[in-house]
């Protein structure tokens, strides 16, 4: 409605009182973002908080947040779904880390698998790409009180690949692919088995200089859904 071609100022009220409390929803809705931030960790980033960390999984893991926040999920809430999806390790708060704890364990029914791996990073040190192929193996432990099922192997890069021993059964060698879709293995509860990464330092993708590569292993441990095995050096030609 206009009068005397001027906008009326009912309606110019009324888009301004909308404007502000957008800009004020905006501004409290960053605010809640940065605060849950600051409490969780990208499980593979131990030096940076979350509101400080920009890698391709931090900013997957802000999405999953975003969402949740947007939908209207509480605090409280967040927490639970962030760690059941990612980590309990992503969480930095040990009170808030504790109570997730519990109610995971408690709708669990007291008995959860546990992913334990030894060692869990590894330095080749000082390496030539004339060594070729370097292997490692990874033991890897189910010390929960009910069967681990391992779902997926998967590497960051073609030069390296990963197989999985459990008793007389092996893998085959996965890569960056991973695991085929309906591929398992299961250990019971104080079992063990054997994962044999495989390092190719004539592989192209492998340069003089630094080297950092790693192993993700997805399971039903459902305080750490995905482990990751890190593995470092320093290449020369």
């Amino acid at each position: 409605m206009r009068i005397n071609n001027k906008p009326c100022p009912l309606i110019l009220s009324c888009i301004y009182l909308i404007l502000f409390f957008q800009i004020a929803f905006a501004q409290n809705s960053s605010t809640i973002k940065s605060k849950i931030y600051s409490n969780f960790r990208d499980r593979r980033c131990t030096t940076m908080t979350l509101d400080k960390c920009n890698c391709p999984e931090a900013r997957e893991m802000k999405a999953y947040i975003d969402a949740l926040i947007e939908t209207g999920v509480n605090k409280e809430e967040i927490f639970y779904k962030v760690a059941k999806k990612f980590s309990l390790n992503t969480i930095l708060d040990k009170q808030i880390k504790a109570k997730v704890e519990e109610r995971l364990i408690k709708e669990a029914g007291g008995k959860i698998p546990q992913i334990v791996l030894e060692p869990a990073s590894f330095n080749l040190g000082q390496v030539s790409k004339k060594q070729g192929k370097i292997v490692k193996v990874f033991k890897l432990y189910n010390k929960g009180t009910e069967k681990l099922i391992v779902t997926n192997i998967k590497v960051s890069c073609s030069c390296v690949t990963a197989s999985l021993a459990v008793g007389n059964n092996k893998s085959p060698y996965f890569g960056t692919q991973g695991a085929p879709s309906g591929w398992q293995a299961a250990l019971d509860p104080a079992k063990s088995g054997e994962l044999e990464v495989v390092v190719d330092l004539s592989h192209s993708a492998i340069t003089a200089g630094k080297l950092f590569r790693e192993i993700t292993i997805t399971t039903n441990d459902i305080m750490n859904p995905e482990v990751t095995i890190k593995i470092e050096g320093e290449v020369k030609e």
